[in-house]
């Protein structure tokens, strides 16, 4: 069966909150993008991996930048910034950062159905 839809970032399916932030689901039948809104101060390893269980992100992310900058370190000592106005690939394993006093808003296409849920912990690699 073919299948077409749209939806408004205006009206997303389900919001999840954490601490210093926030991911706006988008149910596109079956798979979820997401919307990210992360305030000054939010660190994955401190708002993230308490609720998550796990040391590390082990989410994948391809997505765009919309708004400020994003500290990322990988499990393999790789880092980086990414900034607005620029596309990212992360794959699990990391850990990042808000840096500066500008939100980091971050449209993610990849399946974010699990992001802040202890499920993502099931997919943690060892």
């Amino acid at each position: 069966m073919q299948a077409l839809m749209s939806l408004s970032f205006a009206d997303p399916t389900e919001i999840r909150e954490f601490p210093h932030g926030r991911l706006e689901l988008f149910d596109l039948h079956g798979s979820a993008a997401g919307r990210f809104v992360l305030e000054p101060g939010w660190h994955w390893a401190e708002d993230m991996a308490p609720l998550v269980g796990t040391a590390s992100c082990q989410q994948r992310h391809v997505g765009y930048v919309l708004t400020g900058n994003l500290q990322v370190s990988m499990d393999n000592g790789a880092h980086g910034v990414i900034k607005a106005g620029e596309m990212l690939h992360i794959e699990p394993g990391h850990d990042a950062r808000v840096l500066g006093n500008e939100p980091v808003t971050v449209l993610d296409f990849a399946d974010v159905a699990a992001y802040a849920t202890r499920a993502t912990a099931l997919h943690a690699t060892p």
